[in-house]
């Protein structure tokens, strides 16, 4: 293949990329189970960094998504950017900023996060192999005000656990040293 070739080839490969994340998110919000597990590998992964939710395969994804969905009714997933980097032609890795409002049992809840994905291509299709979702925060909407300012900024569901970002970035421990 030739250097544009290569390139246009690579510029096709973002875009379908970009598409997969925005249909994800609409799948997601639209509750269509069929669609969310045709953006994963038969074999991927999908979890929370804290390890307090996971799952492999078809069948774990279905669950972990059931699970998290069970007691949600509106979901407005929104994601933002996307910074990849290719391995070859069929892998690459990739980070997207998102935001997620949801209502859950009578609760308004805000989340902002980046999902840490590894992406193959699978029967010519470009396919989550694993997602992972990194926290800024996530809480009812009220806590927000209050809360945004201390650690244990992953507020939901359950007790309050510290948030992975930007706490757990090397660069962000050595701010002061700016």
């Amino acid at each position: 293949m030739g250097d544009l070739e290569a390139r246009i080839r690579r510029l096709e490969d973002r875009a379908e990329l970009q598409e997969l994340i925005a249909r994800y998110a609409n799948a997601i919000d639209d509750r269509d189970m069929d669609t969310v597990l045709g953006c994963f590998c038969a074999d991927a992964t999908v979890g929370r960094a804290d390890g307090s939710r996971t799952g492999r395969g078809h069948d774990g994804i279905r669950d972990f998504y059931a699970g998290l969905m069970r007691d949600m009714a509106l979901t407005v997933h929104v994601p933002h950017t996307q910074v990849l980097d290719f391995t070859d032609d069929a892998h690459a890795t990739g980070v997207v900023q998102c935001h997620a409002e949801m209502a859950i049992n009578g609760t308004y809840v805000l989340a902002a996060l980046r999902y840490h994905d590894a992406y193959r291509r699978d029967d010519g299709r470009w396919k989550f192999a694993s997602r992972e979702m990194h926290f800024f925060y996530f809480m009812d909407v009220t806590e927000l005000p209050t809360h945004a300012f201390n650690e244990l900024r992953v507020r939901w569901p359950g007790d309050p656990v510290a948030a992975q970002i930007p706490e757990q970035s090397a660069h962000y421990q050595r701010r002061h040293e700016i």
